[in-house]
């Protein structure tokens, strides 16, 4: 069996974690073979993988966890052994995370049955930082037992702190179980306007990326808003089975390459959402590590050697191993990043394009 009974759960679950970042918003850093995911975020130096596969250990046997990830970082995770080398799931292309889940619920069905589609599918991040453990916990609890014995899809929302356009909203309306709330709508990344707007009323919440449901349930609310992803599950679990790889990457190729938000969430009537009662950051940028580290008097973060005068507000990250200082003098609200043969230095108001810099320097490799 790929799904067994948990102590402590009313039903069965299995968890995929979706892994496969290509390593840009903390480069340098961060790379396509050392994405996020695989940086020490995580208390005491471990990885964020490392802690998000440990997170959901209370809930899920090794048995029932899945990671989905590239062929580029199949090895590195293999050798990690965060679950079984058959349960790591190489992607052949990218196509976001409506063709990454669609592999994956292809995967499972090959190798498990039918009998899989009884059991409760938790769909989680491999690279945002949350804690404490035990109110995730109590969150995942609650909204896998409601979605086990309710044709709902799930998701955890994320109470704002602050009118972040970097994130997608989530409208909440009326509680329908204990803890429970109905989901009115999905709203895309709002301008900042509309972010404050959000925060103001109060049922607007993050997308925190994290959905739950019953397998059944997600095929079947699938097959009316994406047909073309529910084919593709159906098309890609027969050439699994038969070993016929070619046409698995071929049907996966034809996919779109959009999110789950929008393949599927924006498109159901059919949401819940439980609220988080714990602390959740993405990591987005640079710029996050001002809410996951403390700080000095003059509002600087500094990770590894560094000596400065008049530096304010800024964040300094030196993964140098060896006789390497950052040295700094009059400068404020910069990013100063220095991993083996690059430095980085922008200003903080720019984390965000740093996609536009990376661009360059790979064409110059």
């Amino acid at each position: 069996m790929c799904a067994s009974e948990n102590s402590g759960n009313t039903c069965r679950m299995t968890a995929l974690i979706m892994a496969g970042g290509i390593g840009e918003r903390f480069w340098p850093l961060s790379t396509p073979t050392k994405p996020k995911q695989l940086l020490p975020f995580g208390e005491n130096g471990k990885t964020l993988i490392e802690e998000a596969v440990e997170r959901i250990r209370p809930l899920v046997s090794e048995d029932n966890l899945w990671i989905a990830t590239s062929e580029t970082l199949k090895p590195i995770f293999r050798n990690l052994r965060l679950c079984p080398e058959t349960q790591i799931l190489a992607e052949p292309f990218r196509k976001n995370t409506a063709g990454c889940i669609a592999f994956a619920v292809a995967s499972m069905l090959a190798k498990c049955g039918d009998d899989i589609k009884n059991s409760v599918m938790a769909v989680l991040t491999a690279d945002h930082l949350i804690k404490p453990e035990d109110k995730f916990i109590d969150a995942v609890k609650r909204i896998i037992n409601f979605v086990s014995s309710n044709p709902l899809l799930g998701i955890i929302g994320i109470k704002p702190t602050r009118p972040d356009t970097g994130y997608g909203y989530i409208e909440s309306g009326e509680e329908i179980s204990e803890g429970i709330y109905k989901v009115i709508k999905f709203h895309e990344k709002p301008n900042s306007e509309e972010a404050s707007e959000y925060l103001k009323r109060g049922n607007y919440f993050w997308n925190s990326g994290m959905f739950f449901w019953k397998v059944e349930t997600f095929l079947n609310e699938l097959r009316v808003a994406s047909p073309q992803h529910y084919e593709s599950i159906l098309k890609m679990r027969e050439a699994m089975i038969q070993n016929r790889y070619d046409d698995v990457k071929e049907t996966f190729n034809s996919l779109p390459n959009i999110s789950i938000d929008y393949a599927l969430m924006e498109c159901s009537s059919n949401i819940a959402m439980v609220k988080a009662e714990f602390f959740w950051d993405d990591l987005g940028s640079w710029n996050s590590l001002e809410r996951i580290f403390t700080p000095d008097d003059k509002g600087n973060v500094i990770k590894g050697e560094w000596i400065g005068c008049d530096t304010t507000n800024c964040i300094i990250y030196n993964a140098d191993k060896k006789d390497l200082t950052i040295a700094t003098l009059g400068i404020d609200n910069i990013v100063v990043a220095v991993v083996e043969n690059v430095v980085l230095v922008m200003n903080k108001h720019n984390t965000q394009k740093i996609k536009n810099l990376l661009s360059k320097y790979y064409d110059m490799e």
